[in-house]
């Protein structure tokens, strides 16, 4: 937040000492003083809430064409994705090159049909055409040729298959980054859509890709300015995606249910018709399986080649883990001998080590990071026990089990606040809410940690912010009329503000957080309304008061007074962050936690002024205003702030679940921060726009089974980190 100017405070100062020598200049008691002093002492709050509501947020004007926001939309995927990869280690201790071949015939379109399409869309350059492939056999390469292979294709439309923990992902990204870098002014805009979090059945794509959008880039849920070209309807978002200025690379067909595959693949040709480039991804049997329609049909991905990945090269998973353990002739690189010989070998250690999922999982738990003992991990030769890993599903599960533990191991240099223990009993946990509570979504979403709870999270919404917000009542009350009068006005409140926020906790659906707002006159917004309205109410109940009890002018200078201070909310606009920077869960919960408490303080603040104001006004009508009078204006208002709060952010359903997670010892008490030390320092989670999503889909699914079968063991053996308290700790609590 940034500070009050100085220019203000200098202000602030001058009008204060101007209006006390005119007080005293009239004649007035000099005893009031301290009611004068209380009512510009509670106005202190207002200029720090107004310049935070002036200021925060500013984002730069709306550009006049789609062409220009697509630019800045790629500076904020760009940004975002170069640092993912960083964090995921794409290129540590170097860039694993996945190879691949043409997908099998059966699968795509056949070459001479994608030809044909292509050569009879308008606009299509022969330049373009001599990059096409002459065949499908064109399409096969290794590593950085993903971008070259996406452009031998004449449609534009490529299908990624491969095995679970092949690299898909991995490429995509680097496919994205390289579409970045190849990117011509005012193109279109490669954007990430993980396909798991998408609901054929109740959403249509363009739909789905429009929330996505909005989620990730708050600031395309603005819409399309009407007088400025070209003319579109909606937001920024939908807008880009009706005037294809993005390039769609759908991540994880196979993640959505089995029934749906089918329809998920219809959905996607009706939404992008040939013409559209696109890329979407998919183990090969969920890919197979989603060809063929509940009915008999079959549905393939119009206009698409498709590639499959191949398993490592043995030679190069053996360089690889050797390399990441300090290099040839290094103790720990040693180690992996008798593995590195079995590699490409008919066994369970060659298998589950042939895909780049199975490397990072195995370096984590056998390799030692810097300064760290080679003697306190487990020996990698484990790996060859066919007796106890007779098959490639059991060695994958013992990888799974053993990686939390080993990420988590202590380290001198990079110490962790939270145990082996804690970090698993959480990671399970928030695994198995994905998978059972929501549908099986890899994305940790903060704002949908209250779905943890079927039941009474609105009552407990309610509670909370009828303590929130009758104690300031209460306890004025309470100073001024005694005990029993503050207890009765802290229940009034408290039950009306319980009942007000447990309907907008009950009624808000899918709400996204805030991101913010700031004050313009120019334009239109649902807050005029609301500001207007709340105006006139106070305006005409104050008025009616001042006149009853002063007389006719101070009824109209009451209601005046009134009417002005809420009115001003009427400016109170959304904001959202620039396009080309990158947001995160952290900086979208901040920014929400802001706006929930910005409009809380603004409704006092506005009290406070409709009260300064009157009694300034009031004066010389004989009118008086006390300290009393001045703390009920905050404490009557305070709740109006603290209702608008709660229906533009959703800060506080996500605290009241997490204090009730947190007591209950599911997850810790600094439940961001953890989970950014386990995306940027543990690499079990990865970020993807607001969210968080664990490494792997199998890894979620390995957790979230897990905590359904309490006392099975967990961790690698020799690494002395066993749980001896059941299955990740869950059902029985370390001592």
């Amino acid at each position: 937040m940034r500070r009050v100017p100085k220019w203000i405070g200098l202000l602030y100062v001058v009008m204060v000492g101007a209006f006390l020598a005119w007080y005293v200049a009239r004649g007035h008691r000099v005893e009031d003083l301290v009611t004068v002093l209380s009512a510009f002492t509670g106005l202190l709050a207002l200029p720090a809430a107004v310049i935070a509501v002036l200021h925060r947020g500013k984002s730069e004007p709306v550009p006049a064409r789609l062409e220009e926001v697509a630019d800045q939309l790629a500076q904020g995927v760009r940004q975002q994705w170069e640092a993912e990869a960083q964090v995921r280690r794409l290129n540590d201790p170097f860039p694993l090159s996945v190879e691949w071949v043409a997908a099998d015939a059966d699968l795509v379109e056949s070459w001479p049909h994608l030809r044909e399409l292509a050569e009879g869309w308008p606009g299509q350059s022969s330049e373009a055409a001599s990059a096409w492939a002459v065949s499908p056999r064109g399409l096969a390469g290794e590593g950085g040729e993903i971008a070259k292979t996406f452009e031998r294709v004449p449609t534009r439309r490529l299908v990624v298959l491969g095995d679970p923990g092949g690299g898909k992902t991995m490429l995509l990204i680097r496919l994205l980054l390289a579409l970045l870098e190849r990117r011509p002014l005012r193109g279109p805009v490669p954007v990430l859509f993980p396909l798991a979090s998408w609901d054929p059945a109740r959403q249509d794509l363009y739909t789905w890709m429009t929330q996505e959008l909005e989620q990730d880039h708050p600031a395309l849920r603005d819409p399309v300015p009407a007088d400025r070209p070209p003319a579109a309807t909606g937001t920024l978002a939908r807008a880009l995606l009706k005037q294809r200025l993005i390039l769609p690379i759908l991540d994880g067909l196979d993640e959505l249910p089995e029934a749906v595959g089918a329809r998920a693949l219809h959905a996607i040709n009706q939404a992008l018709p040939a013409g559209q480039p696109l890329v979407v991804s998919s183990r090969t049997a969920e890919y197979r399986s989603a060809l063929t329609a509940p009915s008999g049909t079959s549905v393939l991905l119009n206009g698409a080649a498709g590639i499959r990945l191949l398993p490592l090269d043995p030679a190069k998973a053996a360089a690889y883990l050797e390399r990441d353990a300090g290099g040839a002739g290094t103790p720990a690189a040693a180690r992996w001998r008798r593995v590195t010989v079995a590699l490409g070998t008919d066994t369970s250690a060659s298998e589950a080590l042939s895909t780049p999922l199975g490397l990072f999982l195995a370096r984590t738990i056998y390799n030692p990071r810097p300064d760290e003992e080679v003697a306190e991990l487990p020996d990698p030769d484990e790996l060859l026990d066919q007796a106890r890993y007779p098959t490639r599903r059991d060695l994958d599960t013992h990888l799974f089990a053993a990686f939390i533990p080993a990420a988590y191991r202590p380290h001198p240099q990079h110490p962790t606040r939270w145990s082996v223990h804690k970090a698993q009993r959480t990671l399970t946990f928030l695994a198995s809410h994905l998978q059972h509570t929501l549908g099986g979504t890899p994305n940790l979403a903060w704002w949908q940690l209250h779905k943890a709870f079927p039941s009474g999270q609105p009552l407990a919404i309610g509670l909370t912010a009828s303590l929130i917000g009758g104690l300031p009542g209460g306890l004025v009350a309470g100073l001024y009329d005694g005990f029993a009068t503050g207890l009765g006005v802290l229940l009034c409140v408290g039950i009306s503000l319980a009942l007000v926020a447990a309907v907008i906790a009950s009624k808000s659906g899918e709400r996204s957080p805030s991101s913010g707002f700031h004050w313009s006159w120019r334009e239109r917004s649902g807050w005029r309304t609301c500001g207007l309205t709340l105006g006139l109410i106070f305006g005409f109940a104050f008025g009616i008061t001042s006149g009853l009890e002063i007389g006719p002018m101070a009824g109209l200078i009451g209601g005046f007074t009134g009417v002005i201070p809420f009115a001003l909310l009427s400016g109170l606009r959304s904001v959202h962050p620039d396009l080309d920077r990158a947001v995160g869960p952290g900086t979208v919960l901040a920014r929400d936690q802001r706006t929930f408490w910005t409009l809380t303080l603004l409704g006092g603040a506005t009290g406070v002024l409709i009260y300064a104001l009157s009694y300034v006004l009031l004066i010389p009508l004989g009118g008086q205003v006390s300290g009393e009078d001045i703390a009920l204006a905050f404490a009557v208002t305070f709740p109006i702030g603290l209702v608008l709060g709660l229906i533009r952010s959703v800060w506080l359903g996500f605290l009241v679940a997490h204090i009730k997670l947190a007591v209950a010892g599911r997850v810790p008490w600094r439940l961001m921060s953890f989970l950014g030390d386990a995306h940027e320092r543990r690499g079990v989670l990865r970020q993807a726009g607001a969210v968080y999503q664990f490494r792997h889909i199998d890894l979620q699914r390995h957790l979230a089974e897990g905590h359904r079968r309490p006392g099975r063991p967990t961790g690698a053996t020799g690494s002395r980190q066993r749980d001896r308290h059941g299955w990740c700790g869950w059902e029985r609590r370390q001592p």
